[in-house]
């Protein structure tokens, strides 16, 4: 009796360990993303303290169509997201412009949208630009590390940076700056959170007009992004995500 217990208990821990039950299951890759987003409306924002925004809702569709849970969505100011973006392993940030000089920065999965980058004044100011080498002399504000500073840059101006969309607006109100250059959709939301009339401004120029994306850092494998990039194919594919883009009134 004695023989059969010692043989027995080893057995029983074999097949314990074998069994369907106590086997750990994989973790899905895309549930070990840490997903990074600042407040950019309509893409971006907090409800009630949860993300919310076009570009939440849309991966949310996207991560039912991987088979996918719900997965925790940081937001933070821009600066830190695009440093985690750029150094961080495994992270995913949104919504950002595609350019040529961000292309190899990031994998890219998208586009969630269509966007455009302006300059921006005060009517009254009217200013009249044809290409960016008009904005010569001019004192340009923006945000740092975005598209629209990118392009300002470009044009040979060190513009002065706001700590936020509002700033930029105050600075430009004030008489500090002669334009602010930033994103279009951003830009009229913000001044409509200010309680400003719309009439007030004006579009000196569009800088460029590019997609908005989700942006993965470089060490996400290819695999992963190309499942991110299929989901986002099928949810956009149907009717659903133009009424999601209705629902914003983008």
């Amino acid at each position: 009796m004695w023989f059969a217990r010692l043989i027995a208990a080893p057995l029983l821990v074999v097949l314990l360990m074998a069994s369907p039950g106590s086997a750990q299951v994989p973790k899905d890759p895309a549930a070990g993303i840490t997903y990074l987003a600042e407040v950019y409306r309509p893409f971006i924002y907090v409800d009630k303290g949860k993300p919310a925004g076009l570009a939440v809702d849309l991966l949310k569709l996207m991560w039912r169509e991987m088979k996918v849970p719900e997965q925790p969505i940081q937001v933070m100011p821009w600066p830190r997201i695009y440093d985690s973006g750029q150094w961080g392993r495994q992270v995913a940030i949104f919504s950002v412009y595609r350019t040529k000089a961000r292309e190899n920065t990031f994998k890219w999965v998208g586009p969630i949208a269509r966007g455009r980058q302006g300059l921006f004044c005060l009517r009254s100011r009217n200013l009249k630009l044809r290409s960016l080498d008009g904005m010569t002399g001019l004192k340009i504000a923006s945000l740092r590390d975005t598209a629209s500073s990118s392009k300002v840059l470009q044009a040979g101006i060190v513009p002065t940076y706001a700590t936020h969309a509002e700033h930029a607006v105050q600075l430009l109100r004030s008489g500090r700056v002669d334009a602010i250059a930033l994103d279009e959709a951003r830009f009229k939301h913000t001044i409509a959170a200010m309680g400003l009339s719309a009439k007030d401004f004006k579009t000196a120029l569009i800088l460029s007009a590019d997609g908005l994306y989700y942006a993965f850092s470089t060490d996400t494998d290819d695999a992963l992004i190309d499942r991110f990039q299929r989901a986002l194919d099928a949810v956009t594919s149907r009717p659903a995500y133009q009424a999601l883009l209705n629902s914003y009134a983008y």
